[in-house]
């Protein structure tokens, strides 16, 4: 069981956060009663939400210290809502826990029998080896099928096997891309029997193909909201039901708290803004035991490319924000949801979760970044050198 929960070695650090949150890892301390607090970006969030027409009944908010010892907002924190592209931080969270930041996904081709080089026929069978790389390309694919003919095989006598999850390119299921791998192989002038599901990763290795680190291909998902990453990453890690276990069974999300469907956040999901700060804390923590960031997983607002270049973009904000956005136009009403971590000079790293439901996600990201902005400025502005976050290899 993961259920970290914050030891005190992490309280005593708590007392050093430092002021330029990308040089030292994020000390997390453990969560008492939390006293709750009155702030003026609060009073005035919710005074806009009513302008608009807005009612807050289809409002979720919370924001919390990182401790866990202050709440500086809250509406509706038991409600579950709709979190869209937020759920794509659950579905990282249980990738990185199964099987860490530097895992590379391996796609191999291997020949089990003979080859003639003079007739190039392999006498057996061709086996591709995957384990579910969710950023497989076409190009990737066409790569390998052109060492299959290199290697001399031409025709094979026995069949072909993909012996895993298998998707690529446009093909977002295992039974769409083995038929367009079959095709490909033909294309290539390679003759074979049938391309089936099954085999046994052995023999001789042909074609090799390996996906950047698990830490990369989060943060390109998570900064672009990529939903076929989403879903493919998923897949390989138990689907939807999968990812609502290990929230609820290794992060210690209430049942109750969670529902998820789709990994990627399309659709139908909920999630209540107390089990989302609950999950970003964990998440935090568990990246602090790695010597990484929040931002070596989801964008800096104002500094990456992504979904938030272009908010909180002034220098008084720019780096303060790290999270993931979520927007469905048709779903629930119109969703727009924002969670992560805002750096403060008062009161230190902050989670948040913004959940908006049935209204404009236009206007909801309008008053999003408004409430934001009022906090970051309530609580003393950012931190000096926050604005300089950036990722050294982006």
């Amino acid at each position: 069981m993961m259920k970290y929960f914050f030891s005190t070695m992490c309280l005593i650090s708590l007392l050093f956060w430092p002021t330029y949150a990308q040089e030292t890892p994020i000390p997390i301390a453990a969560p008492l009663q939390p006293v709750r607090l009155s702030t003026i970006s609060e009073s005035n969030y919710f005074n806009q939400l009513a302008l608009k027409g807005f009612k807050l009944s289809t409002q979720g908010l919370l924001i919390e210290s990182l401790d866990g010892r202050k709440v500086y907002a809250e509406l509706n924190s038991t409600v579950g809502f709709n979190p869209a592209s937020v759920i794509k931080v659950a579905t990282s969270f249980a990738a990185l826990a199964k099987v860490g930041p530097d895992y590379h996904f391996e796609t191999a081709v291997y020949s089990n029998g003979e080859i003639n080089k003079k007739t190039r026929t392999l006498a057996g069978d061709l086996i591709f080896h995957t384990s579910g790389d969710p950023v497989l390309s076409t190009i990737d694919v066409n790569r390998m099928v052109s060492a299959i003919i290199r290697a001399g095989i031409a025709r094979v006598t026995g069949n072909v096997f993909v012996t895993g999850p298998f998707t690529y390119g446009a093909f977002s299921t295992t039974e769409q891309a083995t038929v367009a791998l079959s095709r490909a192989l033909k294309r290539a002038g390679v003759k074979l029997n049938k391309v089936l599901k099954g085999g046994q990763p052995d023999g001789t290795l042909v074609a090799h193909h390996i996906s950047p680190t698990l830490r990369d291909i989060l943060f390109y998902q998570n900064a672009h909201s990529v939903n076929t990453t989403a879903e493919r990453l998923g897949d390989a890690f138990g689907g939807p039901k999968g990812i609502e276990r290990f929230l609820i069974k290794e992060v210690g999300i209430a049942p109750g708290d969670i529902e998820i469907s789709r990994t990627s956040g399309l659709e139908f999901n909920r999630i209540t803004p107390r089990a989302t700060i609950r999950m970003m804390r964990e998440l935090v923590f568990w990246l602090n035991l790695k010597n990484m960031q929040p931002q070596d997983v989801m964008p800096v607002a104002g500094v990456d490319a992504g979904t938030l270049q272009r908010r909180f973009t002034g220098e008084e904000y720019r780096g303060a924000v790290i999270g993931k956005t979520g927007t469905l136009p048709g779903t629930d009403g119109g969703v727009s949801t924002l969670a992560g971590v805002i750096y403060t000079r008062d009161f230190g790293p902050v989670l948040f979760a913004i959940f908006n439901t049935k209204g404009s996600v236009a206007t909801y990201r309008r008053l999003q970044d408004d409430f934001l902005k009022g906090f970051i400025v309530e609580s003393g502005g950012i931190p000096e050198g926050t604005a300089s976050l950036h990722r050294l290899n982006n």
